[in-house]
């Protein structure tokens, strides 16, 4: 029987009290990792995250823009959660089949 690898993220403000080798409902904790945000973000960071194109994450982040005209530059403690928000925005009337 093969072994499967599954992921869960957390978000929190303090660290989760996990530790490597502990055992949750039968699984074994194998790996920790950890990303910080940078201080600001620009659009190319955005797009490897989010399924837009730049001039979509352009328009929709206009109000957010923390550099010049010229260098997008956004707080991605303020961008990220306004993304995951607006992700499915769709328009029309869904499909009828």
């Amino acid at each position: 029987m093969f072994k499967h690898k599954y992921i869960i993220t957390l978000e929190s403000d303090s660290p989760p009290r996990i530790c490597l080798g502990d055992k949750i409902y039968g699984a074994t904790v194998i790996a920790l990792e950890t990303e910080q945000y940078p201080d600001l973000v620009d659009l190319a960071w955005l797009t490897k995250r989010f399924p837009m194109s730049r001039e979509a994450l352009s328009q929709k982040l206009e109000l957010f823009n923390v550099g010049s005209t010229g260098k997008k530059l956004y707080d991605p403690n303020i961008v990220i959660p306004f993304l995951k928000m607006n992700i499915k925005n769709r328009r029309g009337r869904p499909r009828k089949n």
